[in-house]
């Protein structure tokens, strides 16, 4: 986001967007946090990426693309260490000690450029998998796309009806 809206921003509602920011992040550490929670909790299945994993391990017939999955899923599950952490000691549960620190250090690491790398390399995993049953092969940037219609809208809006010194 360049400078000239992260001012248009502080300007228009600082709390409301610092507000608004971290929701969002608090919400992608929670979706991504299910994604790769652990495939069955107290006789419970979760519908998560290691999860798919165990349903192909009965078929020999896709042991190569368990194999494929497995070490994708191994890379995912060392890069989100950080973020089932996150997850854990603040957002789903309030871990004592993080929590009456001044200032805690577990969200230092879990930047908007780490996020990116990590569902980037979600995306290949379900890419692999999804080709593997349809031939095809999805990118997803139209959710970005989407989306990018109705960032610059408000941020036109913004710009209107923001009055200078209010």
């Amino acid at each position: 986001m360049n400078d000239d809206v992260v001012a248009l921003m502080n300007s228009s509602g600082p709390e409301f967007f610092a507000l608004l920011q971290r929701l969002l992040l608090h919400n992608i550490i929670l979706c991504i946090s299910r994604l790769i929670d652990k495939p069955e909790i107290r006789r419970r299945k979760n519908l998560t990426l290691s999860r798919l994993v165990r349903e192909l391990s009965d078929d020999q017939k896709y042991s190569k693309l368990r194999t494929r999955l497995e070490e994708k899923y191994e890379r995912i599950e060392e890069m989100s260490h950080r973020v089932r952490l996150y997850r854990h000691k603040l957002l789903a549960h309030a871990d004592q000690a993080e929590c009456l620190k001044e200032n805690t250090n577990l969200g230092k690491n879990v930047t908007i450029k780490f996020i990116r790398q990590l569902l980037k390399q979600i995306a290949d995993f379900l890419n692999t998998f999804d080709y593997e049953f349809t031939n095809n092969r999805n990118d997803y940037p139209d959710l970005v796309r989407s989306y990018g219609d109705v960032t610059k809208d408000f941020i036109t809006y913004l710009r209107k009806n923001t009055v200078k010194g209010c």
